[in-house]
């Protein structure tokens, strides 16, 4: 937070500014050591959170990680000073940090904005261990790779005292929230609001959600007939399978045509594009009079 400053009073020859702003800055530098080295013997237990819900270890984790980032930040410019620009890989990893760290504080407040329901706490998780697991991951690249080794071996020590500890979303996590957005529920609703799902015709993603719809209201239709039949059927042809259950009586007509319907939309959204072969095919340029004429001289 000093450094604009610096460089400002230096231009000036404003050496009793410049001289405060130094020392504010050395000693905001020390704090930032202490307090990564605290924050990360500690895991950021000590550290003050807004809530004490399920939520608050992530607020303590994201108050390590800027005291990580800081004294990185700090260290990486007194060192390298201006190579640092030209050190590309250092800096883009510094900014990889802050990026990360910026999507699990914003993952936390969309959590609080929207009011902490409960069932939004999978993609929670996910979204803000993924971020600390992928921050940690690139700050352990930069240290790896810092030009000086003995400031590198320190800035580990202050910075993973205790080694890593951060992991990425679980297999369970995973399926968690695979489920939470491919069932119609509030969550799914919340996290969606603002889209246009409207299914036209050029709107793919509207199409594809009126899919979904027609896919979860045939589901329990094609189970009862698999039921009635005493075997497992494959959930494709489901117009055919309609018009046997129907003329077997298995169905109604309203619930054949959901069938046909799930059906229809079901091919429209897996097939892809196709063309006949001539189509593809190359065909000879036809080259304006001019052209061939000094083509030919």
């Amino acid at each position: 937070p000093y450094v604009l400053e610096e460089m400002a009073a230096a231009q000036n020859n404003d050496v009793n500014a410049f001289d405060k702003l130094l020392f504010k800055h050395i000693g905001h530098v020390g704090s930032n050591t202490v307090r990564s080295f605290w924050l990360g013997l500690t895991r950021g237990l000590t550290s003050h959170t807004p809530t004490g819900d399920a939520t608050k270890r992530y607020y303590q984790h994201l108050n390590r990680l800027s005291a990580n980032l800081a004294l990185l930040s700090d260290v990486s410019m007194a060192v390298l000073g201006g190579s640092l620009k030209r050190r590309e890989r250092i800096s883009a990893r510094l900014g990889d940090v802050l990026s990360q760290l910026y999507l699990a504080s914003a993952v936390l407040k969309r959590y609080d904005d929207e009011g902490r329901h409960e069932a939004d706490l999978p993609l929670v998780h996910w979204g803000v261990q993924d971020a600390l697991y992928r921050a940690e991951q690139v700050m352990d690249d930069l240290l790896q790779n810092f030009p000086n080794r003995v400031v590198a071996g320190l800035l580990t020590a202050m910075i993973f005292p205790t080694g890593r500890h951060y992991l990425a979303p679980s297999d369970k996590l995973d399926h968690a929230v695979a489920k939470i957005l491919q069932v119609p529920n509030a969550t799914r609703s919340r996290i969606g609001r603002g889209q246009y799902l409207t299914p036209a015709e050029h709107n793919p993603v509207g199409l594809l959600e009126e899919a979904l719809r027609d896919v979860i209201a045939a589901d329990p239709i094609h189970q009862r007939i698999c039921k009635e039949l005493g075997k497992n059927l494959p959930f494709t042809r489901l117009d055919e399978l309609a018009r046997n259950a129907l003329a077997k009586g298995l169905i109604d007509k309203d619930e054949a045509a959901i069938l046909a319907k799930a059906e229809e939309s079901r091919l429209r959204s897996i097939n892809v594009d196709d063309f006949e072969p001539e189509a593809l095919a190359t065909k000879p340029v036809k080259l304006p009079e001019k052209v061939r004429k000094v083509e030919a001289a």
